[in-house]
């Protein structure tokens, strides 16, 4: 949350978010020595054992690093004596040295420089598998004033540059930079390699506060150093690693888990960070690749955004519909051949799940500090939902579309009419929070909109109850699409084409008891214990339930989908159970369920058991996933239909582990009065332990 403010990284890792500026400038001497001869790697998984590029090849997909991710390599050619050089700029925009140099600043780009003011020095690490005598280092227009001598060396040196020009050339101006990085190699008699890592100014630049660009959402999980895949040729059958994928996915999802963690404990101003970030993206949409306005104007978030700064410095060339200078930054990763630019996006569509749980942030940020931009944010995102997602053939199960889809699907994005019940009980959830709010400042008319809104997602979801089973159904989807995930029973097709979709999801069962459970609407349609009952209950070859052994401990909780048996375990769905176990259990009160009880209790020792212990862990956040033997492989994630979840520490694992520690019910507004509960051998006081007390 606070990483972005707090730092201002040059390089961190291959595809970070919070990097800044482009590899793009490379120079030389002109006398023999050719850009082409100098070859770049930001993507380089760090070999000690490699003596010449210091690089795991490319074909290695065993190894990892989880301490130090990737790190730059910047080899250089034999120069026949010290009147040789080259070197490389790290420049915003990309090619800034050509665009300038061609007159193009200001006319087809623009140009604009960070401004630094407040920093005092240039920070990184550093080691040369090959030795090299004559290397230097600063910013434009300053270099250091004499050049380095490396040794070959399997370990980094940590190097500081004050920026007071005490070391430099010059005293840099730091209010307008373009070149924020240079590196500079003279006459070195062998080829040479150089690595370079964590180059960052400290301390953070003023702007990384102050700057609404600046502002940020957290990462949604972990990554460690992998060999990237950077394909020649795409293809759908190419496997990208997680790790390179995930690089710097800031999802809408974890990011208003995370508000909502923030509230809980009183952290108003990391809350607030978050919530500005969304304020800004809301404004500030990409023109390369948006979403869909709605009739009257309003407009939404896409899936994930870029972690680091949320806008861009500049605009962007190269492309059909062109990114502006202050448009968000997407989510993706450097994919080579595989997409036209290079950068492959990920998760830059947009769904009204997604986008309900932005709202219910928002909300609850709003109650808490008072400020109404984020009430009038979550109105242009409910309208937006509205406007653009809504059902409103009359022939179907009505409710609201999924949404538009993700991976760089260019504009106009085609609406994905299939929907989903977990993705109406979120937005039954965020209407209905709006609706109590309004209705709190008086404005009855918005209430009553607001609250019809909301049943449209409620009744949508009431439909998808299997009475027979006790299980909610996934929703509905298109009935020629196949493959895990979709099991379309014909039998229940509609006119406008909705069919069932039959498939069993842990969280159709656990979103919609959280959302719908203690509704005056609709918690006396069912017995609420029954979709929990079932997704505890369901035996056979495939099972909610897991077990498995990892880091010589069992461990136990559920997968997304039913598995077999030792699959591996979604610790964001065992925390999610145990809160749902305890919010269900305490709403039925008096008349308490042993099984649940067990379940809420149980389930949160197996969540504890987690942070301490499951590989991969921290001992603070939860790792997504723990597989059995706590398979250690790069590819170590457990497959579900729609994802893959890994065995990395990840924001919405630790969120519901917070929330079923503290019995918060993250999808409910307003307390609800419930009596205490007496189990076997203890007595537990339910009520407004397990309700949001941020309401105010």
């Amino acid at each position: 949350t606070t990483a972005n403010h707090s730092g201002f990284f040059v390089y961190k890792d291959a595809d970070s978010g919070f990097n800044h500026g482009f590899p793009s400038g490379i120079f030389t001497s002109n006398n023999g020595i050719f850009p082409y001869q100098i070859t770049i790697d930001t993507a380089c998984l760090d070999d000690p054992a490699n003596t010449t590029i210091g690089c795991y090849p490319a074909s290695d997909t065993t190894h990892f690093d989880a301490s130090r991710g990737t790190v730059m390599r910047i080899s250089f050619p034999f120069m026949p004596d010290d009147s040789y050089w080259a070197g490389l700029n790290i420049e915003d925009p990309q090619d800034w040295g050509v665009l300038s140099a061609a007159g193009a600043c200001g006319v087809t780009v623009t140009c604009n420089g960070y401004d630094l003011t407040g920093a005092t020095a240039l920070e990184f690490d550093i080691r040369s598998p090959t030795g090299i005598a004559h290397v230097q280092f600063g910013l434009s227009p300053c270099t250091q004033n004499t050049f380095m001598t490396l040794p070959a060396s399997p370990s980094y040196t940590h190097v500081t540059i004050p920026l007071d020009g005490s070391t430099l050339g010059c005293t840099p101006d730091l209010t307008d930079l373009t070149i924020i990085f240079t590196v500079v190699a003279k006459g070195p008699s062998v080829p040479a390699t150089i690595l370079l890592d964590n180059i960052q100014f400290t301390p953070a630049p003023n702007r990384q506060v102050s700057n609404p660009e600046a502002n940020s959402l957290p990462l949604s999980n972990q990554t460690f150093g992998v060999v990237p895949l950077l394909p020649t040729v795409a293809s759908s059958q190419n496997m990208f690693p997680p790790d390179q994928v995930n690089r710097n996915v800031a999802a809408i999802y974890e990011s208003s888990i995370a508000i909502l963690a923030l509230l809980k404990v009183g952290d108003l101003p990391d809350a607030e960070r978050i919530a500005n970030a969304f304020d800004y993206a809301l404004r500030h949409d990409n023109h390369g690749d948006p979403i869909p306005v709605a009739k009257d104007g309003s407009v939404g978030l896409h899936n994930a955004y870029e972690s680091g700064d949320i806008g861009l410095l500049n605009g962007q060339l190269g492309q059909s519909a062109t990114p502006e200078a202050g448009d968000i930054r997407l989510a993706g990763f450097s994919c080579n051949k595989q997409s036209p630019t290079g950068y492959c996006l990920d998760l830059d569509g947009a769904t009204g799940g997604n986008n309900a749980w932005a709202m219910v942030a928002l909300l609850m940020t709003y109650e808490a500090t008072g400020n109404v931009t984020y009430l009038n944010d979550s109105i242009t995102i409910g309208n937006w939902i509205y406007g653009n997602l809504t059902d409103a053939t009359g022939t179907g199960y009505a409710g609201y579309y999924n949404g538009y889809p993700d991976q760089g699907v260019p504009p106009p994005k085609p609406l994905n009419l299939g929907k989903s019940t977990e993705n109406n009980a979120d937005i039954f959830a965020a209407f209905t929070l709006l609706s109590q709010i309004e209705a709190g400042l008086g404005n009855a008319t918005a209430k009553l909109l607001w609250s019809t809104r909301a049943e449209i997602a409620g009744n949508f979801v009431m439909q998808m109850f299997d009475s027979v089973k006790g299980r909610f159904w996934a929703g509905t989807v298109n009935p020629v699409i196949s493959g895990p995930g979709f099991c379309p029973d014909l039998s229940t097709a509609k006119p406008n084409g909705d069919v069932i979709n039959k498939c069993d999801f842990l969280d159709s069962n656990s979103f919609t008891a959280l959302a719908l459970a203690g509704s005056q609407t609709y918690s006396g349609q069912i017995d609420w214990t029954r979709p929990l009952l079932y997704v505890l209950n369901l035996s056979g070859s495939d099972r909610f339930e897991q077990e498995v052994a990892a880091a010589a401990t069992s461990f136990s909780g559920f997968d997304l989908v039913p598995a077999p048996p030792d699959t591996g375990i979604a610790w964001e769905f065992t925390g999610q159970m145990s809160g749902a176990c305890y919010y269900v259990n305490a709403a039925n009160a008096p008349s308490s369920n042993p099984q649940l009880q067990s379940c809420a209790q149980s389930y949160l020792e197996q969540v504890s058991d987690a942070q301490l212990m499951a590989p991969f862990g921290d001992g603070l956040g939860l790792p997504a996933a723990t597989l059995q033997n706590g398979n250690t492989t790069p590819l170590s994630c457990l497959q579900t239909p729609f994802q893959n979840i890994c065995q990395r520490v990840g924001l919405a694992a630790t969120g519901w582990a917070i929330f079923a520690e503290q019995h918060l019910n993250p999808l409910i507004g307003k307390p609800a009065a419930v009596a205490p509960v007496s189990g076997p051998g203890q007595t537990t006081t339910y009520g407004s332990s397990f309700t949001n007390p941020l309401v105010v």
